[in-house]
């Protein structure tokens, strides 16, 4: 199996700038649809996470990747943890640390605050199930990327 720089899972919106750029830049990736559309020119593998399922096979036959970027909704630490042990169990055999980023939500900042600047060291609605899951990423040494402001394309502010 030939290893990736980057694994997106879901190449949705983001994908529209993400794919030109990673191939400027020669970074080798793979990217799933739940459909396996071509998105940015480039085929996706189909694909579709399926948290209540406790069957974690098809996470296991997606490529090996140094990095894996969920860009879809997780919303408890179960899917967090299934995700996680399911793509890892599923590559144990391949030694190299995989890296988990998760495209996160500003909207856990949705809370009264002293101050109108947020920055990642604000309090935040911890009990929101967004909140919980990214928590949870954290827990397994994974990165949330909180993409705030962000517009183009089908985002037209």
């Amino acid at each position: 199996m030939q290893q990736v720089d980057l694994l997106i899972l879901g190449a949705g919106w983001t994908s529209s700038f993400l794919i030109p750029l990673l191939k400027e830049r020669n970074f080798t990736f793979a990217a799933t649809t739940t459909d396996g559309r071509s998105v940015e020119g480039s085929d996706t593998i189909k694909w579709r996470f399926e948290p209540d399922s406790k069957d974690g096979s098809k996470l296991c036959s997606l490529p090996l990747a140094k990095h894996v970027l969920i860009t879809f909704p997780l919303t408890s630490a179960e899917q967090i943890d299934f995700l996680v042990k399911s793509y890892l169990d599923g590559h144990r055999k391949h030694r190299d640390p995989v890296g988990f980023i998760q495209l996160g939500s500003t909207g856990i900042w949705q809370i009264p605050q002293s101050t109108i600047w947020v920055s990642r060291k604000s309090p935040y609605n911890h009990s929101m199930p967004r909140a919980i899951a990214e928590d949870a990423l954290l827990k397994h040494d994974g990165c949330v990327l909180n993409l705030a402001g962000l517009w183009g394309g089908s985002r037209n502010p």
